[in-house]
Parts: C-alpha cells; structure tokens; sequence
C-alpha cells in the first residue's frame, strides 16, 4: 500500500540545516498494523507526516498504492488525503467550539459526494462504534482524556479511509484508557484498515505485526511480531 524508497528530509534555515530522515525504505502492506518506535526527535513524526502528505520529502520516491504521489501538487495530494487518510493524534486535536458530534462530522464537510442525510448517520454510526454516542451534545471540555480519544478516533474512521495513521495515540491517557485504544485500533486493523502508528510504548507497539525502529533518521531494525 505504502512504499518508501531512499526517503529524505531536510530542514533548512539561513543557519541551519537538519537532516530528519535518511534514505529510508519502507514497504508497508495492506491490511498491514506497523508500529514506529524510537527516542525523541529520531524523525518518527516526520515519517508520519510525509506518509499522512502533509510533508513533503527532500528526495527519494512515495508510492501511494500504485500511484507516485512524490511530485503531486497540495490540492491533488488534499484530495487523495481526504479520502484515504484518517489521523488520531496525541493531543486529540478537537475543536474547543464544537461539540462531539460536530467534532466527527467535520470530518466530512468537504466531501461532497456525502449527502447531509448520509454524513448524518456516519457520524452516528461512528460515534457508536467508539461508544461515545451518549456524549454527542457535549463539549470537549466536558470529556475525560480516553472519551476525547475514542472522539478523535471516530473522526478518523467516519470517513472509512484506508489508511489510518497515529502519532502517540496513548501518550496523554492513563494505561487502562491506553489498553482500550490499543483494542479499538487492532479490531479496526482486522476489520482491514491500514494502521502505522508512532509510539513510545513497547507494550503497545506489541500490538502490531511488526516494528520499525529509527535512529537518528535512519531505519535500524525492523521487529515482525505476529502475522495477521
């Protein structure tokens, strides 16, 4: 689904220049529950970044199925990332001034192909898959860490994208809460969906099929732990 091929990135300022990715290659199939791990500023969030087209590479090659996507324009890479990608991120990323449902649904207002009627139900479909339907008229605010987590998460999938992508997904909860994403995320792996995930836990990251270890940018191991 997903192939990297001598990946490269490189930030510059007029002072400095930092390399965040070396040459990587990386090969992630789909159906596929691939976990990156190591230490901070290794360059695991701008791998997802790149994967997720919301970065771009320096050099080196990304094929998106059976597309090049390496020299796509934003607008074009916009559309394949709205309906292929879904993310979930550490800090939930929910809008302070919409409530629960609006927060899922928002997801799904640029899609013009999806009826008002029909982003309706996805929305409550959504919500009721992460059981957080009880809490659609609240605010953010109003939720505890692993509720704001299960609405992230339903606003990932509402849009049914093939590819979920998960910076951290655990980072901010207590390791119970931690657990129950960890289970959502492997029955939607085996329901089909793509699932890489960045994160600091080897007891989560043993939840994927295989882990990808970084080091200063570069790719220094690869751990399979189970086959689908």
């Amino acid at each position: 689904m997903l192939k990297l091929k001598h990946l490269t990135k490189i930030y510059r300022t007029s002072e400095v220049e930092t390399t965040a990715l070396r040459d990587v290659d990386l090969h992630i199939a789909a159906g596929e529950f691939v976990a990156i791990m190591g230490p901070s500023g290794c360059g695991k969030s701008t791998l997802l970044n790149i994967m997720g087209m919301i970065d771009s590479p320096s050099s080196g090659e990304y094929r998106f199925g059976e597309q090049d996507i390496t020299h796509w324009s934003e607008p074009r890479l916009a559309q394949l990332r709205k309906s292929a990608v879904g993310f979930i991120f550490q800090s939930f990323n929910l809008v302070d001034d919409l409530n629960v449902f609006e927060n899922v649904e928002v997801a799904l207002l640029y899609h013009r192909d999806i009826s008002s009627r029909e982003r309706k139900v996805r929305v409550q479909e959504a919500l009721e898959r992460m059981k957080i339907a009880h809490r659609a008229r609240h605010w953010p605010q109003q939720l505890s860490g692993g509720q704001q987590q299960r609405t992230a998460i339903a606003r990932a999938v509402v849009s049914r994208p093939k590819l979920i992508l998960a910076d951290e997904p655990t980072g901010n909860l207590d390791s119970a809460t931690g657990e129950e994403v960890m289970q959502l995320l492997t029955e939607l792996n085996a329901e089909g969906t793509t699932v890489v995930m960045v994160t600091h836990s080897l007891p989560h990251a043993e939840y994927a099929h295989r882990i990808v270890n970084l080091l200063d940018g570069a790719i220094v191991s690869e751990n399979v732990r189970r086959i689908a």
